[in-house]
């Protein structure tokens, strides 16, 4: 039974679990279809333009070869109508208006506009994705006021890699760059503007692309919602995307709240 001295400290840790509802805390999360429609609708996430990306690209000769090489496309984003493959989400499409070679790599972006506290210390970040195909590329970018990012990047397909043709959660942690799922080619890297750091304090954009050869857009068709895309482009889909305390973090503070109810009743 909580007594009265005991019941504000009660109270502050039922609101620091209640944190990822808060606007005001780095903390989100969006999944369900209404929360992808929404999101869509109010331009928290926005497809990024073809030259945008690829000047993205362009300006850092760290990026792979696969995505040096690429041809860059304004994608168009769509909520998925009902559940695919068991999962709510948001898909991404992107093609040229006549078929390509099949070795050619096309690659498109899509941005969640970030509108919480950017301060993405002591946070993971997690997301699941479905890469339709092997020989996938996919990463993810933090953003910050400055434009300066830091990049992961995963292949879809080898042995060890992330799965194609089925859902795959990711976690990242955005201070050490470690991931639950190895990443290609060394990433993440850390991309500075000339007298300018990258400051994880003011993050502003999450920003998510895919990079895959021309040769397979045969081979999918995109969920529901999207028969009426061309036959030849190519598409992948998420099902959440989600910034939430790191786990060490929530047992130091959950236990020091715990700690804090230990003295007062001690004092008591």
């Amino acid at each position: 039974m909580v007594t009265r001295r005991e019941l504000p400290v009660v109270v502050l840790l039922a609101v620091f679990l209640c944190l990822p509802a808060a606007n005001a805390t780095p903390i989100f999360r969006i999944g369900t279809q209404a929360e992808w429609q929404a999101a869509l609708s109010d331009g928290r996430i926005k497809p990024v333009p073809g030259p945008v990306f690829e000047q993205m690209v362009r300006e850092e000769e760290a990026w792979p070869p696969e995505y040096q090489s690429a041809l860059f496309f304004t994608p168009e984003l769509y909520v998925m109508g009902s559940p695919w493959q068991g999962e709510p989400g948001l898909v991404m499409a992107w093609g040229p208006p006549e078929p390509l070679g099949q070795d050619t790599r096309m690659a498109a972006a899509w941005d969640y506009v970030y509108p919480q506290d950017p301060n993405l210390k002591n946070t993971v970040i997690e997301f699941s994705i479905f890469p339709p195909v092997v020989s996938t590329l996919f990463s993810l970018n933090i953003v910050d006021q400055f434009g300066n990012y830091r990049e992961w990047i995963w292949h879809a397909g080898g042995p060890g890699e992330v799965p194609a043709g089925q859902w795959s959660t990711l976690v990242i942690d955005p201070v050490t760059g470690a991931s639950n799922w190895p990443t290609f080619a060394g990433s993440p890297f850390i991309h500075n503007v000339p007298g300018s750091a990258f400051d994880l304090s003011s993050i502003t954009i999450l920003r998510f692309d895919e990079n895959i050869t021309g040769g397979f857009s045969n081979f999918f068709p995109p969920p529901e919602g999207g028969q009426g895309l061309p036959p030849f482009w190519v598409w992948n889909a998420w099902d959440h995307v989600a910034v939430q305390p790191e786990p060490s973090t929530l047992l130091l503070i959950g236990g020091g709240l715990l700690a804090l109810a230990g003295r007062r009743r001690k004092r008591g």
